[in-house]
């Protein structure tokens, strides 16, 4: 009863509701597309877009990049979108194809649209201060089915949720390196996943849900004033993380990504406690990976909650943590298959 309730309201609303935010965005890149015909000389692109994944992640990325330069400089802004095009020339979209979700992608090498997105991955994640890389895998059939069987767990498990919001996403991309799972600004419309998670199901399940959620929080963005005017990740009020290592701070904006992240695969787990044994797993391996989900999201509840961080929100920012915390809460009533309320887990963060 208590997953369906929270659910249902994960599922609906301004935050919730995955098909509306779908509809926002085209209606907002349309404009963007439109809008830079007109005043970029040279900008040819047309509304609807080439329909292959590499054309759609490429062009949205640079989209965002261009706008994101309109703010101070309209000579760098049209560089970048120019700069589109001629990419776009090096690998004619050739046909329409029709839009499928979550394409495990394929063809990476002397694809000129598959190692521009390489490309970009690396510098969002030097740009963020990360110094490793991943090499792109051309999934084996193996591989493409358990990322399947993992889709169908994912869509089983939270069959409200689950399915709009992987439609939000285009391709999914496998690789080795030293990651779990990933998503960049760089290359929106793309999740990353670790050919090493494959094996555990109900952990790809998680990546999955966890990385498509980014690119929901994304959408929301696109209508909605999460952050103050002015906000800036560099000086904005710190928030000290109790995992992951010493020391560890996260921005309020990352930091409402991760509640975002962590409320949701609480569900998920919750949804997921019964069927451990189908899984190859425990019953107490599935309780200690709900603990763990669930008591991060409290954590950036509550850190979220104070003056300092709310002060840091715009209003719909604000409304977006209440919205959050109300389903965290409701979780923390659920039990794990010991019969112990989740609520009685706080600070059970887990290493």
């Amino acid at each position: 009863m208590t997953t369906k309730e929270v659910e249902s309201g994960l599922s609906t609303g301004i935050f919730g509701d995955s098909r509306s935010l779908r509809a926002n965005s085209d209606i907002f890149y349309k404009g963007v597309t439109e809008l830079f015909a007109d005043v970029f000389p040279g900008f040819t692109l047309t509304w609807p877009w080439p329909g292959s994944p590499y054309h759609q992640i490429l062009i949205r990325g640079y989209l965002d990049e261009s706008l994101i330069h309109l703010r101070t400089s309209r000579e760098r802004a049209q560089e970048t979108a120019l700069d589109l095009i001629d990419l776009l020339g090096q690998a004619p979209a050739g046909p329409d194809v029709p839009s499928q979700p979550l394409v495990t992608m394929t063809g990476w090498t002397g694809n000129p649209l598959g190692e521009r997105i390489i490309d970009r991955f690396h510098q969002t994640m030097r740009n963020d201060g990360h110094d490793f890389t991943v090499e792109m895998l051309e999934p084996s059939a193996n591989a493409a089915a358990a990322v399947e069987r993992a889709r169908d767990l994912l869509h089983e498990l939270l069959p409200d949720v689950a399915p709009p919001t992987t439609s939000l996403v285009r391709g999914l991309a496998l690789f080795e390196g030293d990651l779990s799972s990933a998503f960049v600004n760089g290359t929106p419309l793309l999740v990353y996943l670790s050919a090493d998670l494959l094996e555990d199901p109900l952990e790809t399940a998680d990546a999955l849900l966890h990385e498509c959620l980014h690119q929901k929080l994304v959408e929301v963005r696109l209508t909605r004033r999460m952050l103050r005017d002015g906000y800036s990740d560099d000086t904005s009020h710190k928030i000290l993380v109790p995992w992951g290592g010493a020391g560890r701070l996260f921005s309020v904006d990352r930091s409402m990504a991760a509640f975002h992240v962590y409320v949701h695969c609480a569900l998920l787990h919750l949804a997921a406690a019964d069927r451990a044994e189908l899984l190859g797993l425990t019953a107490a391996e599935v309780d200690e990976r709900l603990v763990c989900r669930w008591a991060r999201a409290d954590f950036f509840g509550a850190a979220l909650s104070t003056p300092e961080a709310g002060a840091e929100l715009g209003l719909e920012g604000r409304r977006l943590v209440r919205w959050l915390r109300s389903a965290n809460d409701r979780l923390g009533t659920a039990t794990t298959t010991g019969g112990v309320p989740l609520a009685e887990y706080a600070g059970a963060y887990g290493p």
